[in-house]
């Protein structure tokens, strides 16, 4: 970061632009901080660039139109800068000592906080946790997955990105064996990993994010939610900027996915309409109420297009800013966070989403396929590691935990990669030596 920002702006210090690996910079680009140099490598990733063939909702197969998680990680980002600018311009806890948010860590954060999602979305997930957890009890998560490529996996050693941009994306600091509760497998009918961003492997890296925390601010960030019987242990805390990304997160969830499945005729513009009058206290939305009932100027498509952003708007302008006032480490002390009946109407549209499309037999019966193709995948590689790309057979050869090789390789797929993998490895038809 230029020296002359950094002194100007109280929310960072010399801790936050820090890096795992100190390397000379680039010559030649001396307007870019190095806040915006993470974006740089956020968006010139391959991590990056595999989230276009990944599933959102809906899988990639079934049309051109819908979200995938490329287009979803975007619209976050679109999202979170949206909040960025909001709070700037008008926050009274933040527009006061020079505290501005920096728009660059934000999206470079928000770009990358699915990296970790492997094929198939959360049937994916379970499928690998599955394998994992019987093979070595050790688990897969997402989250730490997201954290295992942008801190060792991609280009071989990760993308070195700053302290405060890899808290940003740390939505759940927890290591996933102090997370897991393991009754909760004891029927094997249901894998639903904790959440977590931390392997025990990685528990380095975690304890180099958590250097410039004092004693009271790790106590504050690590602290967990009461236990529940059988239920995985949960966390309170997360930085400032990981809350805007989670808020942000949310809207797209609420706002886009709907989108494509009223356009997709899975959710009827009634049942939105419904949900909507229920929250008409909150400005803005009986406008959005009459947009949506008005009759459709053109294709029905602009009218709920129209009407989705001015939702979007409508929680953006909603986020608001708080502190706590015995935190003095900014990543700390200030949290984004919506009001309660803002949060409502999020969670009501999330859940006809969910009830509507996610709950659909079509979409359960993908859903299973996919992970049935990785468990079958998983077993076949751990079995016969000659399987894995040679430079997997070496990390083995070297000492590395083969479940977590064969883990990293499958989770690092495309949906279309697999399938098409799996087709190599199962089906009987004809394959070509570089249909792969």
């Amino acid at each position: 970061m230029i020296q002359g920002k950094l002194n100007s702006n109280i929310l960072y210090n010399k801790y936050d632009i820090q890096r795992i690996k100190e390397l000379p910079v680039r010559s030649g680009h001396p307007a870019r901080d190095d806040f915006e140099r993470d974006y740089s490598r956020v968006v010139h990733s391959a991590a990056f660039r595999r989230l276009q063939s990944k599933t959102q909702v809906i899988g990639i197969g079934e049309g051109d139109f819908h979200r995938t998680r490329l287009t979803h990680s975007m619209e976050v980002a679109q999202i979170a800068r949206g909040i960025v600018l909001s709070l700037n311009a008008k926050s009274k806890v933040l527009n006061r000592e020079y505290k501005q948010i920096d728009s660059s860590l934000i999206e470079a954060a928000a770009l990358a906080h699915d990296f970790g999602h492997p094929p198939f979305g959360h049937q994916g997930e379970r499928a690998l946790n599955e394998m994992m957890f019987k093979k070595d009890k050790s688990g897969f998560e997402g989250n730490a997955q997201t954290l295992r490529i942008l801190t060792r996996l991609e280009r071989g050693v990760g993308l070195n990105l700053t302290r405060a941009t890899l808290l940003a994306i740390l939505k759940y600091p927890i290591k996933f064996d102090e997370a897991v509760n393991e009754n909760r497998y004891t029927d094997f009918s249901n894998f639903d990993p904790p959440k977590s961003n931390i392997y025990p492997e990685d528990s380095n890296i975690f304890d180099w994010l958590l250097l410039p925390f004092n004693k009271e601010e790790r106590e504050l960030y690590l602290n967990l939610k009461e236990k529940v019987d059988r239920e995985h242990r949960q966390t309170c805390h997360k930085t400032f900027e990981c809350s805007v990304i989670e808020l942000a997160d949310d809207i797209a969830y609420a706002t886009h996915d709907l989108e494509d499945a009223m356009r997709l005729d899975f959710i009827k513009i009634e049942e939105v309409i419904s949900i909507l009058k229920k929250y008409s206290r909150i400005d803005g939305v009986e406008e959005v109420i009459r947009k949506f009932e008005k009759e459709a100027v053109g294709h029905i498509s602009e009218k709920i297009k129209d009407a989705t952003a001015d939702l979007i708007s409508i929680f953006i302008m909603n986020v608001k800013v708080s502190e706590l006032d015995e935190i003095k480490h900014a990543r700390l002390r200030y949290y984004a966070f919506h009001d309660d009946e803002i949060k409502n109407l999020i969670k009501a549209f999330k859940k006809l989403v969910y009830n509507n499309v996610i709950r659909l037999p079509r979409v359960q019966t993908i859903e299973w396929k996919g992970g049935h193709i990785i468990r079958e995948m998983f077993t076949a590689f751990f079995d016969e590691t000659k399987l894995l790309p040679i430079e997997d057979q070496e990390l083995i050869q070297s000492g590395q935990n083969k479940a977590r090789v064969v883990c990293d390789y499958i989770a690092g797929m495309t949906d279309s990669y697999a399938l098409k993998m799996f087709s190599r490895l199962f089906e009987a038809r004809e394959s070509r030596l570089f249909d792969i």
